[in-house]
């Protein structure tokens, strides 16, 4: 007879996953001089070029702290800014060094994950998978449900 789980163990676990998977990713953006949010507009940026109001949408932070995080990058030579014959409006993309970056980390970061799975077997990393599939589709349609109400 399978044992009853006690959903507060199952979330004491994912909370203590959610924190030793910060410190593994803060490890690692520190290591490539990036900080969590300039990751993130460059993965919104990708290949594409994209304008301030585009960003914001897309990253769902306000107008003034998306312009203050482009300027940055801007800065740091990471987002190159054009304007286009419409002078009000300008267009961002991301430079060869961004780009290179965000491969690098992605890289260590698959690397990293794979060391730290080295000693599990295919099969438990499929069921990981798996298990972590089925939790990020019950909570899709749980939070679904909590927002038609």
């Amino acid at each position: 007879m399978p044992q009853s789980v006690d959903t507060n163990e199952i979330l004491l676990k994912l909370a203590d996953l959610q924190s030793l998977y910060k410190v593994m990713t803060q490890n690692l953006l520190q290591d490539y001089n990036l900080s969590a949010s300039a990751l993130n507009l460059i993965e919104i940026l990708g290949e594409e070029q994209a304008t301030l109001k585009s960003i914001t949408e897309q990253s769902q932070l306000d107008k003034s702290t998306i312009s203050r995080q482009m300027n940055t990058l801007v800065k740091n030579g990471l987002v190159v800014k054009t304007t286009g014959a419409d002078k009000r409006y300008a267009y961002f993309t991301l430079s060869e060094n961004a780009k290179s970056k965000f491969q690098e980390y992605n890289t260590a970061a698959q690397k990293t994950f794979s060391d730290i799975l080295a000693g599990w077997t295919e099969e438990e990393k499929q069921l990981l998978s798996v298990l972590i599939g089925r939790l990020n589709r019950s909570l899709t349609n749980g939070l679904s449900g909590i927002q038609s109400l």
